[in-house]
């Protein structure tokens, strides 16, 4: 189902309620005086987690947060609540297969190669070492 949005008046009432007498408008999250500053009016809890979604919103249902202050931060907790609860439920429906290992024989091991000798060879560096004639160039 898709997400429910406050009704103007439910709207209205939450902003009365977080509008201070002499501050204006505060963040109910952590009281900060926002003034000019952005706020989103907010799910106390999220509403992806809501499973009567036929009940109305009330003002009860909602804060006023500034956004940089809890409004932000909060989101990205809810997201992360909301998408484990999408996990845990699919796994109690089974919708989703559990993993399992791949049933086959697998391949042979392969046959380990004999290490070399790091040592060099001892007529090695007389092959590549300068002739005369290259050292006189």
């Amino acid at each position: 189902m898709s997400r429910r949005e406050f009704t103007k008046a439910v709207y209205a009432e939450i902003v009365k309620r977080a509008l201070h007498p002499k501050h204006g408008i505060c963040c109910e999250g952590c009281g900060l005086v926002l003034g000019a500053k952005p706020y989103h009016v907010d799910h106390t809890i999220p509403d992806a987690l809501q499973v009567d979604k036929s009940r109305k919103l009330t003002a009860a249902d909602g804060k006023l947060l500034g956004v940089e202050c809890c409004h932000k931060p909060k989101t990205a907790i809810d997201q992360g609540v909301i998408a484990k609860a999408k996990r845990v439920e699919e796994s109690y429906l089974r919708m989703r297969a559990p993993k399992q290992k791949i049933k086959s024989a697998g391949f042979p091991q392969a046959a380990r190669a004999e290490k070399t000798s790091t040592k060099i060879m001892p007529g090695y560096r007389a092959l590549f070492a300068p002739t005369d004639q290259q050292k006189g160039q």
